[in-house]
């Protein structure tokens, strides 16, 4: 007696794990630049932007597989902006002045800790395109 059963195929079926790896690293991807946007918002004349060159050099990418950033433009052009510490609040130079930073990058840190629903559309939305 022949066994029966179900067939499928598909992309799931024919490399599920390089599938899964594409899905995740898009979805980080779009999550640390929706991140860096979120960082820049906070960016405003007298609150931290002067020129816009940091909010210029603000971006989010994929730096290696399932590892996202978001930074002052260390992906982007090999280093942060010098003063990108001080603005955040995590230079030496904050603990001998009054400025204490505006913690930039920490806010949106602790908002995406808190597994906002963006970030469950993102990872659906990068899973549901990847195994079309």
């Amino acid at each position: 007696m022949a066994k029966q059963g179900v067939y499928a195929n598909g992309p799931l079926f024919d490399d599920p794990e390089d599938h899964l790896i594409k899905a995740a690293n898009r979805a980080l991807t779009d999550i640390a630049v929706m991140g860096s946007v979120r960082v820049k918002e906070q960016l405003y004349e007298g609150h931290g932007r002067i020129t816009a060159n940091l909010r210029n050099h603000v971006g989010g990418s994929l730096v290696k597989t399932f590892h996202a950033q978001i930074d002052a433009g260390e992906a982007q052009y090999g280093a942060n902006i010098v003063y990108a510490s001080w603005i955040e609040g995590t230079s030496s130079r904050n603990k001998t002045s009054r400025f204490s930073g505006y913690h930039m990058f920490q806010n949106v840190r602790d908002w995406l800790s808190r597994e906002p629903k963006e970030v469950d559309e993102l990872f659906e939305q990068a899973l549901l395109e990847e195994f079309e």
